[in-house]
């Protein structure tokens, strides 16, 4: 039994220490999109209703990395991403700011990277986004 409750807070110290450790499955975050040629978004991927996630707009900077002022700031861009497995999830929506659509989408991560793509009417985008955190 000391051995159980040691390995339980020997876990929760090495999620506190090591932070980067507890999140390698999960898209909870901020992540960085690819970057085009005006720049990126930093979008945060959280927990919203029903056990999916979700994720906001939360800024915008240009290729050097500097804020930039962006209409879309605030805006939510994912929206009921289900999990599927460790680390993957699928039925969620994704709205695409470049061209004002929005699409079926799954998520998933691989390390410090998570592979967002989403299909509508059989054209399918795929992206690369990078944790920032």
């Amino acid at each position: 039994m000391t051995h159980t409750k040691f390995g339980r807070c020997g876990l929760a110290l090495l999620s506190v220490l090591f932070p980067t450790l507890a999140l390698a499955d999960s898209a909870q975050g901020l992540w960085r999109t690819e970057p085009t040629d005006q720049g990126y978004l930093e979008v945060s991927i959280a927990p919203c209703q029903g056990g999916a996630l979700c994720g906001t707009i939360l800024r915008a900077r240009d290729q050097a990395g500097r804020e930039q002022p962006y209409p879309h700031t605030g805006r939510q861009m994912i929206w009921a991403m289900m999990p599927e497995g460790e680390g993957q999830w699928r039925d969620g929506r994704i709205w695409d700011p470049r061209n004002d659509r929005t699409f079926n989408s799954r998520m998933e991560t691989r390390g410090d990277t998570l592979v967002v793509s989403g299909c509508v009417m059989g054209i399918c985008q795929r992206q690369q986004w990078q944790r920032v955190n």
